[in-house]
């Protein structure tokens, strides 16, 4: 190999050296290394999708694999009635002092024991009629708190009563039944038959007229049965006096309608109430008892003693 050939080899094995040697970092002003553009800090990469927000993110994503937090809106329905306002009523269900009162929310809601047999409506034969619910039973402990709901008469003139109790579940009781009556307002009507409905038991019926009708002739007359034990006579005790008669008794079906026809007091003093009832004997209508009870006023009286008559037979004699 000649001396050319040799130079030529050292130089072109310098070269491949100098090739393959690593190239020194670049620095900044302060003689620190600074990073390639290629290769940009990790916190400025842009970060993989993620099911969850980053920790130090603020931004919540869109949408989430997981549930969202508890939130602490309450649902709106509730396992007792949303309170009312204690004394008061709707414009047509006057207040009975057994609605839901503000607090009730921190009790527990319990059931009563209603006797459907010995409760039934009250209607007091004015004009508008006034209606009550006469409502008797248990509370399963004189701790418990009778609770009456009224909502006003449906489409087929039914009104729904609903009654339950609350206990404080906090309070110890003593392990006796608590009986109660009570006189619920179911407001005032002037026309047609309502039917009353607590609990999903049917309390009865009652009208919103006693006197004679258009179209009773075309109708057959029959008696009533009145319970004149539980009949009897009511005054008030203000000037002049208010006089009434509460008639208890039971009508052979719903299908019959009372009729009460009032004679005024005569010379002697004599007041004659003619109770009776009318049915039509074409219609088909099931053979249960009705109860009914009605409270007729009989008018003012400033003085004197009065005899009263129902059917004929005395009921009873008051003085003014």
């Amino acid at each position: 190999m000649t001396l050319k050939h040799i130079a030529s080899f050292l130089i072109i094995t310098l070269l491949l050296a100098a090739c393959s040697a690593p190239t020194s970092a670049p620095s900044d002003q302060t003689g620190n290394p600074t990073l390639p553009p290629a290769q940009t800090s990790p916190t400025n990469q842009p970060s993989a999708p993620s099911a969850y927000p980053a920790p130090n993110s603020s931004v919540a994503p869109s949408t989430s694999a997981y549930p969202a937090p508890y939130s602490s809106v309450l649902p709106t329905y509730s396992p007792y009635p949303e309170p009312g306002n204690p004394g008061t009523g709707t414009s047509l269900i006057p207040p009975s002092g057994y609605e839901p009162q503000p607090g009730d929310d921190s009790l527990k809601r319990d059931q009563v024991f209603l006797d459907v047999s010995n409760s039934q409506p009250v209607v007091t034969a004015s004009e508008p009629a006034q209606a009550n619910a006469v409502l008797t039973g248990n509370l399963p402990d004189p701790c418990h708190l009778l609770r009456v709901i009224v909502t006003p008469p449906d489409a087929s003139k039914t009104i729904n009563i609903e009654v339950y109790s609350l206990v404080d579940p906090n309070t110890g009781c003593v392990t006796k039944l608590e009986p109660f009556t009570a006189s619920i307002p179911l407001g005032s009507y002037s026309s047609g038959q309502y039917t009353v409905v607590a609990n999903g038991d049917k309390l009865g019926q009652f009208p919103t007229s006693f006197a004679p009708q258009p179209g009773d002739e075309q109708l057959t007359r029959s008696e009533v049965i009145i319970d004149r034990s539980a009949s009897k006579l009511v005054k008030s005790g203000t000037q002049p006096n208010q006089v009434s008669v509460n008639l208890k008794g039971d009508l052979p079906t719903p299908c019959t309608q009372l009729r009460i026809v009032l004679t005024p007091a005569a010379t002697q003093n004599k007041i004659n109430l003619e109770v009776y009832s009318v049915y039509d004997s074409k219609a088909n209508c099931i053979t249960v008892i009705q109860p009914y009870q009605i409270i007729y006023p009989l008018g003012s009286f400033s003085s004197g003693h009065y005899s009263i008559y129902v059917n004929g037979e005395l009921l009873g004699e008051f003085d003014v």
